[in-house]
């Protein structure tokens, strides 16, 4: 049976801010074919009308179908959906109106894109985090960023060798729909570091012997792995 050829070599999910420009930037270096989603594809366009392979997608949101959509045409995706701050924070009084900023794009998103990538299926997943995040954390911010990571560490093809987290109502993952996933933790970006950041996450993109980890960029050193090991502590 013939293998699909997809139309992009990878998906940037939020690819309008510094460093995801910067990754597009490199990848494209790189003679990688690019799909970029974003909100704000007018104003991205310009910034990569230079670069060959890469296209701009505007997205109204992170849905379900949106996400089959954009998965369904890339052989691997990085996410770099992020935020500081929420302006909608969750509550526990009324469910439908439970859901703040904060779990949408930190937790929803990554959920919703593994279930895309699972039901597609022979999609790479690279998840940007950040230093600090954890299930446990007194931060809403780091403590959404930890749950996200659980959600994508627990896909991986290697989880249950490994060993893996379970979290309530999360998706249950046969042996043949298991995901090559890595959650990669970066620092407070500066503008400065942008390049060898990007530079990293293309590195681990590209490793597979970072499939099933968590692993932190550092800038002495590539990659340090967090888990299998230590983690949370």
């Amino acid at each position: 049976m013939t293998q699909e050829v997809r139309p992009y070599d990878v998906l940037v999910m939020g690819g309008s801010g510094f460093l995801g420009q910067k990754l597009v930037q490199q990848l494209a270096q790189k003679e990688r074919r690019v799909l970029v989603s974003t909100r704000k594809a007018g104003a991205l366009k310009p910034a990569f009308a230079a670069l060959n392979d890469v296209h701009v997608h505007q997205i109204r949101e992170y849905d379900t179908s949106t996400l089959d959509t954009l998965l369904s045409q890339a052989d691997a995706v990085i996410n770099l959906v992020s935020i500081h701050q929420e302006v909608r924070r969750s509550r526990i009084d009324l469910p439908p109106a439970r859901r703040g900023d904060f779990e949408e794009v930190h937790i929803e998103i990554p959920r919703r894109m593994i279930h895309s990538a699972v039901k597609i299926g022979g999609c790479r997943v690279v998840h940007v985090s950040c230093y600090g995040a954890s299930p446990l954390s007194s931060d809403a911010r780091l403590r959404s960023k930890g749950l996200g990571e659980i959600i994508v560490r627990e896909a991986s093809e290697d989880s249950a060798a490994q060993g893996h987290f379970t979290y309530l109502n999360g998706p249950k993952f046969g042996w043949g729909s298991r995901l090559a996933s890595t959650v990669l933790r970066l620092p407070k970006l500066r503008s400065a570091d942008l390049d060898h950041w990007a530079r990293i996450i293309i590195e681990t993109l590209d490793d597979p012997e970072s499939i099933g980890k968590i692993q932190e960029a550092w800038t002495d050193k590539a990659r340090v792995t967090i888990y299998p090991g230590k983690i949370y502590a």
